[in-house]
């Protein structure tokens, strides 16, 4: 018997399993990391409809419903656990937000970055009144080749309580600003037709006018006396004619340009 021959083809043989171990190593490898590679895809190119409150505009809550994914959702179905309630429920005409369309029936379509919008609560008569704060979300929809994706979430009010808000200006605001400046504008009017400005030219014009008017009259005709009137007053508004004068005939002496 030939030991040599023998331990060569034990040799040859445990290399050939280890060689089949290493290529099945190898292609398990290769196809997991094909596998989350696929799986990689799927995930950023699905839809991904979410749930969630909105407290952007204290003290009022809204509920908003998107789509964040990157392809269309389609059946969208929303469920909740217990039941939206909110203190707006009782109001007329409002419908209870249980009962909406949104969450009674599914939305057919929902494009990448749609959004659904509604107020919810507002938070000082949420706590007032001892509302459910917890409630748990089951959003069931199909992508665009039928697959099917559930998702749950939580949505917990309690998270919000007592948090520092920071007041942001948005184009509302500039808007309401820009409206009170105009009202303001139009009590500033000139005979309701704009704004009345007045240029150097117009005051040139105003002071050769008020020169002329007063050179026009001979200083003996300024501040006739009236029967009624007393010499004191007389006197002074004579005093004042001939000051408006005075400073008539020196405004025209004065360059307006220095």
């Amino acid at each position: 018997m030939d030991l040599f021959g023998v331990d060569a083809n034990l040799w040859m043989a445990g290399a050939a399993v280890a060689e089949a171990s290493v290529v099945a190593l190898a292609a398990a490898f290769a196809y997991r990391q094909v596998r989350e590679a696929r799986l990689t895809r799927e995930d950023q190119s699905r839809p991904f409809v979410i749930v969630d409150f909105d407290l952007s505009q204290p003290p009022f809550i809204h509920l908003v419903v998107k789509n964040i994914g990157a392809t269309m959702a389609r059946r969208v179905r929303i469920q909740t656990d217990p039941p939206l309630a909110s203190t707006f429920d009782k109001q007329e005409p409002r419908e209870p937000i249980a009962k909406l369309r949104l969450f009674t029936e599914e939305i057919p379509t929902m494009a990448p970055g749609r959004e659904i919008r509604t107020l919810f609560d507002s938070f000082p008569a949420r706590t007032e009144q001892q509302l459910e704060e917890v409630y748990r979300v089951t959003i069931s929809y199909e992508g665009e080749r039928g697959q099917a994706h559930v998702d749950e979430m939580v949505l917990d009010l309690g998270v919000y309580a007592k948090v520092t808000y920071v007041e942001q200006h948005t184009v509302h605001d500039v808007h309401k600003q820009v409206k009170r400046i105009a009202d303001e504008l139009r009590r500033w009017t000139a005979s309701g037709s704009g704004l009345k400005v007045v240029s150097r030219k117009d005051q040139q014009a105003d002071r050769a006018a008020a020169y002329r008017h007063f050179r026009a009259r001979p200083e003996s005709s300024l501040a006739p006396r009236e029967a009624s009137e007393g010499t004191v007053q007389w006197t002074l508004r004579r005093l004042r004619e001939r000051a408006s004068r005075a400073l008539a005939i020196g405004s025209e002496k004065v360059d307006p340009n220095e």
